[in-house]
């Protein structure tokens, strides 16, 4: 796995001493409110997250999730993952943050050196990247406007969450920077 650095942040890979702070962070109630993660998230969801999933993302090619710290040593302030799509060039990226992380700019910071690797031909060489919130997620969408994605009302559609369909919406970021 690649390490990316922006100003203030190490992306590297979540790590043994990150599970109990992926345990909080998928407990929060803004958390469960929006990513459809199991309910209750117990520690051995946040093991299996750490141990398991994320190697497995790693070493299949499928996906990768980036821990943000802001420092080798400092603790996690959450993760971006990117997962490829069907379409060939084409991923989907998502993201989850401790609370303490929220409203400093962090995700921000991450999210757009994410993206330019993701696009980067010599990075992971994708050409088309989505983000998909649920409607209502306010906080979601500035942070992918911020880092370039372009959501076009004709994208809103419905997605299947925890057991009930609930409006969403799709934003589109590009190589070329054309929406689609």
């Amino acid at each position: 796995m690649q390490e990316l650095r922006t100003d203030r942040l190490i992306l590297d890979a979540p790590r043994e001493a990150d599970i109990e702070a992926v345990l909080a962070a998928c407990q929060d109630p803004e958390t469960q409110r929006w990513i459809p993660l199991p309910s209750p998230y117990t520690r051995e969801n946040a093991e299996y997250f750490v141990r398991s999933y994320c190697p497995h993302g790693l070493a299949s090619g499928r996906y990768i999730v980036w821990a943000l710290r802001e420092g080798r040593t400092a603790p996690l302030a959450g993760v971006i993952e990117v997962r490829a799509d069907e379409a060939p060039g084409s991923a989907s990226l998502g993201c989850w943050s401790v609370p303490a992380a929220r409203g400093r700019g962090l995700f921000r910071e991450g999210l757009i050196a994410v993206t330019r690797h993701a696009l980067d031909p010599h990075g992971l060489g994708f050409t088309r990247l989505r983000w998909e919130h649920l409607l209502g997620n306010a906080a979601s969408g500035r942070l992918a406007a911020a880092a370039g994605f372009a959501f076009d009302a004709g994208t809103a559609h419905t997605v299947e969450f925890r057991g009930e369909r609930r409006p969403a919406v799709l934003g589109v970021l590009s190589r070329d920077g054309v929406l689609g």
